[in-house]
C-alpha cells in the first residue's frame, strides 16, 4: 500500500477499469495522485501540450486570466517581482500581467526553461493549471515557497477535486493524460501548514491564493 505524497498516510487504491488506470487516494488530506505506471514521459506529455490552444487567440482563455487579474492579484497590491511559474507555449498571464504594470519573469520546463529565474525573490508567484502536473508535489511546493519573500503570496489555478469517488471518475479533469495530482480545499490546508503559508483566499473550485508567513 502506497502512503500519500501529502500527508504520508496510508493510501487506497482506486482502478478505473473503463481506461485502466490506477489511482490512490488518501482518506486523510484528500489528495489522489495517478499511480508513476500510468504516466506518460516526457515526449508524450509536451505533445500533448502542444494541442492546446493557449494563446490570444482564444478568447475565453485570456478571460479566465483577466478574470484572475482583477478578482485575485490586484487585490494583493504587488509592487515588487512577479513569477508566472510554468507559462506555457504562449505566455499569456505574463503578458496580461507586464501590461498592468508588474515587473514579471517567467519559467516554463518544455517552452521557456531558463533556469535565471530562480536567482530573484517573488512578492507573488501565479501557478495556473500546473500543480495538476507535478509528480512530486511536496518538492514543487518547497520550491516555489523558497522563492518567495516573506509576507509573499503563491496564486494556484487548478481544478480542485471532488471527494466523492464515482463523481471523480466520471470527470472530464481527470481525463487529461498529463493530470497526476488532484487537490481539494483539505489538501492544500495540509500543503499550508508544511510550507508556512496561510489562506489568504479560494473560491473552492479553481482558485486557491496563499501568503508566506
Amino acid at each position: 500500500m502506497a502512503n500519500c505524497l501529502i500527508c504520508g498516510n496510508e493510501t487506497v487504491s482506486v482502478v478505473d477499469k473503463q481506461i485502466k488506470v490506477t489511482y490512490s487516494v488518501c482518506d486523510t488530506c484528500h489528495f489522489i495522485h495517478k499511480d508513476k505506471e500510468y504516466h506518460v514521459d516526457r515526449k508524450e506529455e509536451n505533445r500533448q501540450y502542444s494541442l492546446h490552444n493557449n494563446s490570444f487567440e482564444s478568447e475565453g482563455y485570456v478571460k479566465i486570466f483577466v478574470d484572475l487579474i482583477n478578482d485575485y492579484i490586484k487585490p494583493l497590491k504587488i509592487t515588487k517581482k512577479v513569477l508566472e511559474y510554468g507559462s506555457g507555449p504562449g505566455p499569456v498571464l505574463k503578458e496580461l500581467l507586464t501590461r498592468e504594470g508588474y515587473d514579471v519573469y517567467d519559467f516554463d520546463p518544455f517552452y521557456n526553461n531558463n533556469v535565471e529565474y530562480q536567482d530573484n525573490m517573488y512578492e507573488l508567484i501565479t501557478s495556473t493549471e500546473v500543480v495538476e502536473h507535478f509528480n512530486t508535489p511536496l518538492n514543487d511546493f518547497k520550491h516555489l515557497t523558497s522563492l518567495l519573500e516573506t509576507n509573499g503570496y503563491l496564486a494556484i489555478m487548478t481544478r480542485f477535486r471532488t471527494t466523492e469517488m464515482p463523481e471523480f471518475l466520471n470527470w472530464w479533469y481527470r481525463r487529461d493524460v498529463t493530470h497526476v495530482s488532484f487537490y481539494t480545499l483539505k489538501t492544500f490546508e495540509v500543503i499550508a501548514k508544511k510550507f508556512n503559508l496561510k489562506l489568504v483566499t479560494t473560491n473552492n473550485v479553481n482558485v486557491i491564493v496563499f501568503q508566506k508567513i
